[in-house]
């Protein structure tokens, strides 16, 4: 049985279950800032990727001479976690591995997700930690949903840095298929309105090894919220069918390459972890109205 765990301060409600260690609710001023779900649409608010990011060809990769079935994003959003600590304004959560994940994902690990508030701000640690003898193979991504409003006509996603064009990394049947197209980025930045239409119905954008490592959405004018992803290679923006939401996900993990070897050790952008070691993620949202 899931269980919902709330952190707060003066500034920000959030609520997070046990169930993936996933956000389902961030509240400032009693405004709803994270999508709640739609069966017909998309039924996740926040979720966690690990160990892998985005579709597996096949639905299966090889790890020496053995095969191993996973599914796209990996298997810790589906996964209950444990409370490990659980404070006013901030909660940590642990998935460890076990004899199921190990049937998909042979590895040694510990998985802590840290949420921690800090005023206007959620700051969330990703610690992974390879308890195994050999070296691991991974990938962590963050996919949350933010509420908009009319769809995203009118949002526009500002940079910390400044571009005339990003390239927008090409899928083909939710694959990499080393093409590109261009992005275009005006003056007051991407806009979302002008990418998300029925045509692109579903799409997503990708930027691959991404300079920029803070951004902004903006209503018109409005500058909503911030995210920083100092740590993460990769950033994906997403809706789906014409929705009044857009995840802003920063990735260390791609989608396998269309028709690749399966091999998890040259997988694209796959992330290693020696032996008894750990690495730390680390990404933030500020929420301004």
């Amino acid at each position: 049985m899931s269980k919902i765990v709330t952190i707060k301060n003066d500034c920000l409600e959030v609520q997070i279950s046990t169930l993936g260690a996933e956000i389902i609710s961030i509240k400032k001023e009693g405004e709803e800032k994270i999508w709640q779900g739609d069966p017909k649409v998309w039924t996740g608010h926040a979720p966690i990727l690990f160990p892998v990011c985005g579709c597996i060809w096949n639905g299966f990769y090889t790890l020496g001479d053995q095969k191993y079935e996973i599914g796209a994003h990996g298997f810790a959003r589906k996964k209950e976690y444990d409370v490990v600590s659980e404070e006013k304004t901030q909660a940590t959560f642990l998935l460890e591995a076990d004899e199921l994940t190990k049937k998909s994902y042979p590895f040694d690990f510990k998985f802590r997700v840290m949420f921690k508030l800090s005023g206007d701000t959620l700051g969330i640690y990703y610690i992974v930690e390879n308890h195994g003898d050999s070296t691991m193979y991974y990938n962590v991504g963050c996919h949350e949903g933010f509420n908009t409003q009319n769809k995203v006509d009118g949002y526009y996603i500002k940079f910390d840095k400044d571009y005339d064009k990003l390239d927008n990394s090409l899928l083909t049947e939710n694959f990499i298929n080393l093409k590109t197209s261009e992005v275009e980025v005006g003056k007051k930045g991407v806009s979302l309105g002008e990418f998300f239409i029925p045509e692109n119905d579903g799409e997503s954008m990708i930027f691959e090894n991404i300079s920029s490592k803070r951004l902004s959405l903006f209503k018109e004018d409005k500058e909503l919220l911030s995210v920083y992803y100092q740590d993460f290679d990769h950033l994906v923006l997403w809706t789906e069918g014409g929705a009044d939401f857009i995840a802003i996900e920063p990735w260390n993990g791609l989608p396998d390459v269309y028709k690749c070897d399966n091999k998890l050790e040259t997988k694209k952008s796959i992330s290693k972890l020696d032996a008894k070691s750990t690495k730390t993620f680390y990404h933030s949202i500020t929420f301004f109205e």
